[in-house]
């Protein structure tokens, strides 16, 4: 081999491995959702990762793991504790058992307009619980939201609390949602999502969800042939981080990460509100059966008894809300 030939044979393997080495020092960031492609957790998460790339280019793979690839809700945020897991975007009911205080945003009527829950949420109470993710090993990022929760059946339509009596219906793994269907009078039963054979087989009568969600789940197809628009629970998303991940990127890098969820978290929030008024009008005319205007009073009256169990923190966090958004 003559010098020159060597030259260039070493030439060639120095710029193989420039080339190379920022494909190699990708580091993988996966983020683990519960619902399919079309649901805002998703697209979310999708948004994110556009952002990063674009802040960040090649320096992180993000890789979005929907339809419960990673597990439930709950297993996901104990994976995210351990590290295994980068990030979520959770639903804010199963955050509970990790962080309690979070019930204060799942108390039913609390929040009564989108307006009011961005106020909350973009102030200084909604930093104040993204906080508190931190002492459960969890980095809370920026909240987004599902829209608000009705409840649909496979049986009758409902007017009141009374038209759910016994009726097995399906809620998140959260305390606070157990309570408040009890309260009501159904018998609640505590799943993960996705549901959707379990409302075809029978196994639950049904279920409560936003607008967004029951659309996005054909859920009219799974046998819910009756939707009433109670909008009991403002449901509540949120773009978590694992603080054993987080803590360990450059400062500029976890600067990057939480601006890219904040863009996220609106872009999401449009998502579903933009939505909503049409996926509704595709779900009366996919022969789903619509009670537009249940009792409301009613269901407020039952579900009322959920606050007087409330202490501490939880408590004052609820208090200030009311004093936000009256």
């Amino acid at each position: 081999m003559t010098l020159i030939t060597r030259t260039l044979t070493g030439l060639s393997c120095a710029l193989a491995l420039a080339f190379s080495a920022p494909l190699l020092a990708a580091e993988k960031v996966n983020i683990a959702v519960v619902t399919g492609p079309t649901f805002v957790h998703t697209v979310a998460a999708q948004k994110f990762k556009e952002e990063l790339d674009k802040a960040l280019p090649g320096k992180y793979d993000v890789v979005v793991h929907h339809s419960a690839a990673l597990g439930s809700e709950t297993q996901v945020l104990q994976q995210l504790q351990l590290g295994t897991v980068q990030m979520s975007v959770c639903t804010t009911g199963p955050v509970e058992a990790f962080v309690p205080e979070i019930k204060a945003l799942e108390l039913p009527f609390l929040f009564n307009s989108y307006e009011a829950s961005d106020k909350v949420l973009d102030g200084p109470i909604g930093q104040d619980l993204l906080k508190r993710f931190d002492k459960a090993g969890l980095v809370g990022m920026h909240f987004l939201d599902n829209g608000f929760r009705n409840v649909t059946n496979s049986k009758h339509a409902v007017n009141g609390p009374d038209d759910l009596k016994g009726m097995k219906i399906r809620t998140m793994e959260s305390p606070t949602h157990l309570a408040i269907w009890r309260a009501i009078g159904a018998n609640p039963t505590p799943m993960a999502w996705p549901i959707t054979t379990q409302l075809q087989q029978g196994v639950l009568d049904g279920q409560e969800n936003p607008i967004s969600v029951i659309s996005a789940g054909k859920l009219n197809e799974a046998g819910q042939k009756y939707l009433s628009i109670t909008r009991h629970v403002y449901s509540a998303l949120v773009f978590v981080g694992s603080k054993p991940f987080m803590d360990k990127l450059p400062t500029a890098d976890r600067k990057a990460f939480m601006d890219a969820a904040n863009v996220a978290s609106i872009a999401g929030r449009r998502f579903v509100r933009d939505n909503e008024a049409s996926q509704l009008a595709g779900l009366k005319a996919a022969g789903m059966q619509v009670v537009e205007n249940p009792d409301l009073a009613a269901f407020r009256g039952k579900t009322e008894s959920v606050y007087a169990s409330l202490s501490g923190d939880t408590k004052k966090i609820v208090e200030d809300i009311r004093k936000t958004v009256k």
